[in-house]
């Protein structure tokens, strides 16, 4: 399953196509998904009509490396059970924003590289 996630290109899931800076529109759906759960009320419907796809994509991605990395990657990544999804995405997030080298690199290699620069086990 690692291997599916690791080797899956964005456009494989109906993104649009990327190239170099695949890491640049992942961490822009990320962010949107903070600015969706950080409204309420008025304004909230305004983050979601931008890029609804785009959100539940950073979402999901972030949730199946986490979930796949939590099963069988535990001699690598110590993720608490604590942690939960918007915190594993925010990881995503500064990750790319401080790494922003990294970013035409494949999506779920930028999210398991983010993963595991926060949660290494010791």
């Amino acid at each position: 399953m690692i291997l599916l996630l690791a080797t899956a290109q964005p456009s494989d899931t109906g993104l649009a196509r990327q190239t170099a800076g695949a890491g640049t529109q992942l961490v822009r759906n990320c962010r949107l998904y903070f600015e969706f759960l950080g409204r309420t009320g008025a304004g909230r419907e305004e983050a979601f009509d931008r890029s609804p796809f785009g959100m539940g994509y950073c979402a999901g991605l972030v949730r199946g490396v986490t979930d796949i990395a939590r099963a069988q990657l535990t001699d690598r990544l110590c993720i608490p059970a604590s942690a939960t999804e918007a915190e594993a995405i925010w990881t995503v997030v500064r990750y790319l924003e401080e790494n922003p080298i990294a970013q035409p690199e494949r999506d779920s290699e930028l999210v398991l590289r983010a993963m595991e620069n926060t949660y290494r086990c010791p």
